[in-house]
């Protein structure tokens, strides 16, 4: 059974165009001025980071940020795609960010709406993974090309939710923490004893998150 996880009806991002207009090339989420597509729709989000996922979700059908700014693109095909409205479901969140989806999206709501402790915590855990742990991580995803993917997805997601990391360290910390979090939810169940992706690499990886953050709810650490 298919069961939708985000819902916006159209006529919500259609009222932001109405009354700001449309661009290419920047989300335009400021309080005054045009907004791209996904602009209009991270202004109309339910539930903070979910317009991270439903973008991720968009990347994977064709209607991304790449194309509100590809040439061909205007804005009554914008317009057209909106009044539809916006829908996610359980189906294409396992298609977009794999078996360990719901985890995913916790990572990614949770880190859109971390507190400036919550940033200074995520500094102050540090980064104990290591090159080994991370190449361990995405080896264990190159090895599905569907894995491979939703490895990029859910790390852009949840490291865009968690803030812009441009001249603020405890921004970018935040921003790596969820980024590897998510990432290392999606090769979850990948992990084990023997490696060569181990259970060892997998703690180090989600290890600042989970330390301030804690894991999501969803997530077993019993060896399967």
């Amino acid at each position: 059974m298919t069961d939708t996880v985000i819902s916006i009806p159209g006529a919500e991002p259609l009222a932001v165009l109405d009354a700001r207009g449309w661009r290419k090339g920047s989300y335009g989420t400021k309080a005054s001025g045009p907004v791209c597509l996904h602009g209009a729709i991270r202004l109309c989000a339910p539930v903070p980071g979910d317009a991270q996922i439903i973008e991720a979700v968009a990347r994977r059908r064709g209607w991304g940020t790449a194309w509100n700014d590809a040439p061909g693109t205007d804005e009554g095909m914008v317009r057209a795609l909106l009044r539809k409205g916006i829908e996610v479901t359980d189906d294409d969140l396992e298609a977009t960010f794999g078996p360990q989806w719901e985890a995913v999206a916790w990572i990614v709501r949770r880190a859109a709406v971390l507190t400036d402790d919550g940033r200074e915590a995520l500094t102050a855990a540090g980064d104990a993974a290591g090159d080994a742990a991370r190449d361990a991580a995405e080896d264990a995803a190159w090895d599905d090309a569907a894995r491979h993917a939703a490895w990029y997805a859910a790390g852009d997601a949840a490291g865009d939710a968690a803030g812009d990391a441009a001249g603020d360290a405890a921004r970018y910390a935040a921003r790596y923490a969820a980024r590897y979090a998510a990432r290392c939810v999606v090769v979850w169940d990948l992990a084990c004893e023997a490696g060569p992706f181990t259970f060892a690499h997998r703690d180090l990886l989600v290890g600042p998150w989970e330390a301030v953050i804690g894991l999501p709810p969803t997530l077993d650490r019993s060896p399967t």
